[in-house]
């Protein structure tokens, strides 16, 4: 019996096919990946390897166009794949279904800036608390000092009492809305990843999937 083997490539062989395959994401999208996979191809190059064996350890590119896809999120993933069918499809589809996709791109995207605009307007509140208690008891200080001026000892020692209590009052209020806007803040970061996280990858994110995919496809 005679083995079947997979026929070798070049190193430009196989870029150039594997932008063939990758046609449906963005040109710059493809140029990165293809520049990725030069790369891998180049160290294993320098590790000893030929340049068939080291193209043949990257997978074969239909193998490597699919991690690639399949790494996007489920947006660019969804759309590139229907584009890889058929670009009028996908325009057809899009056409099609708008009068489904868009009220609801529109609905969420209003829920979501009302839900982060009243976290925020709540931490704005506590600051403006805050704020009004140290401006009455820096008022009350001002008060004693005057009345350190006329002499009338218990007035001082009631207004000095009174602005020492809504200042404490003010710096803890402070504190609060500090340790509020700090959480609040770390919250929203996350909930705006979570929300685009369907469209896009954080810039962390970014090359990973290619990185992960090669080593799958040489493991």
């Amino acid at each position: 019996m005679h083995t079947l083997r997979r026929r070798t490539m070049t190193r430009d062989e196989f870029l150039g096919r594997l932008g063939e395959l990758l046609a449906c994401l963005p040109a710059d999208q493809v140029r990165e990946t293809q520049e990725f996979y030069a790369e891998a191809i180049a160290d294993r190059m320098e590790d000893g390897m030929g340049e068939e064996e080291a193209v043949a350890a990257m997978g074969a590119p239909g193998e490597v166009a699919e991690a690639v896809l399949d790494d996007l999120p489920a947006v660019p993933r969804a759309i590139a794949r229907t584009r890889r069918r058929s670009t009028t499809l996908l325009w057809v589809l899009t056409i099609v279904w708008s009068p489904v996709w868009v009220p609801l791109l529109l609905a969420f995207a209003a829920v979501a800036v009302a839900v982060y605009a009243c976290i925020w307007i709540l931490a704005l509140c506590v600051w403006i608390v805050a704020a009004a208690l140290g401006g009455v008891g820096v008022v009350e200080l001002v008060f004693a000092a005057c009345g350190v001026v006329i002499g009338h000892v218990p007035y001082v020692l009631a207004s000095a009492g009174v602005g020492l209590g809504f200042i404490g009052a003010a710096l803890l209020a402070g504190t609060g809305a500090w340790a509020a806007s700090k959480q609040i803040a770390r919250l929203s970061a996350l909930w705006v990843k979570k929300a685009v996280s369907p469209f896009c990858k954080s810039k962390g994110e970014k090359g990973d999937g290619g990185a992960a995919a090669a080593v799958h496809l040489t493991a």
